[in-house]
């Protein structure tokens, strides 16, 4: 994952949005915030980068973002889905209204996108977003939230095969465990193990089939699994640090500020004044 900026794109709320509990909008996708931008309202960051994915629709033309060197007009003929880790920077003219969904994958059981997706829309998926446009407007929480998570499942569904490939199996079941072992020893021997490959052979297999050595992967699915915790739960830094496996707090402030940009006192607290 890309480093970002002193910004908090690691954080999924916004002053704008229906921020949303943990359980709110579906099993497949935890859902953190949907929102709309009024008209008027400036839109316009360099260097985003956030652990969680993005998706965007607009019912009319006035906004973009650009990664990867390629702009991606937001439009009302495509929904936008950016993955987690891939940069982007946004801009838009006045007058424009936005909208957006912020969410996680959870569990992975995919190899996701390495940029930005765009998704046409058809007579569903523009019903879906009318939809959920209407109860974000409402201020209705939990119903927005189901609608979101419908809205994402058409998405994901009319992406078709393509985007998404299944894992194969013997790598599934290494993320698999180490989703499950977050809080305990995770090491490459273990890893190794649950490969069945040897140590040497698990890194040099892990790193072609991910581009990440299995200490960088971990570390950055402890630091997901911290801001998540630090958002949803009133867990101590302390207990949050020992529920991922760090030994101690100082070891994992130190971390999380390499990866998510911030400490996560301040992370707690940039998302306590949301």
């Amino acid at each position: 994952m890309p480093k970002s900026d002193n910004h908090l794109w690691h954080d999924p709320f916004t002053p704008h949005g229906l921020n949303l509990t943990a359980g709110e909008g579906g099993g497949n996708f935890q859902i953190h915030e949907c929102g709309l931008l009024p008209p008027g309202t400036g839109w316009s960051h360099q260097r985003v980068c956030s652990p969680f994915w993005r998706l965007y629709y607009n019912r009319a033309p006035g906004a973009w973002i650009e990664s990867g060197g390629r702009r991606h007009p937001l439009t009302p003929e495509r929904f936008v889905l950016v993955p987690d880790g891939v940069g982007f920077d946004c801009g838009s003219r006045p007058g424009f209204e936005h909208m957006w969904v912020h969410f996680s994958l959870y569990p992975s059981v995919t190899e996701t996108a390495a940029g930005v997706v765009e998704v046409p829309a058809t007579r569903t998926s523009r019903a879906v977003a009318r939809e959920l446009h209407r109860r974000i407007g409402r201020g209705e929480r939990a119903q927005a939230a189901q609608v979101a998570a419908g809205l994402l499942h058409v998405v994901f569904a009319e992406m078709g095969p393509g985007w998404f490939a299944p894992l194969p199996p013997r790598l599934r079941k290494v993320f698999s465990w180490i989703q499950h072992a977050l809080g305990g020893e995770i090491s490459n021997r273990l890893l190794a193990a649950q490969a069945g490959l040897s140590v040497e052979g698990f890194i040099r297999w892990f790193k072609a089939g991910t581009g990440r050595t299995p200490a960088a992967f971990v570390a950055e699915r402890r630091i997901r699994e911290a801001c998540r915790r630090l958002a949803f739960t009133d867990d101590s830094i302390e207990q949050v640090a020992e529920a991922v496996g760090f030994a101690n707090r100082h070891h994992f402030s130190r971390v999380f500020k390499h990866y998510a940009g911030c400490g996560p006192a301040q992370f707690r607290r940039g998302r306590a004044q949301r």
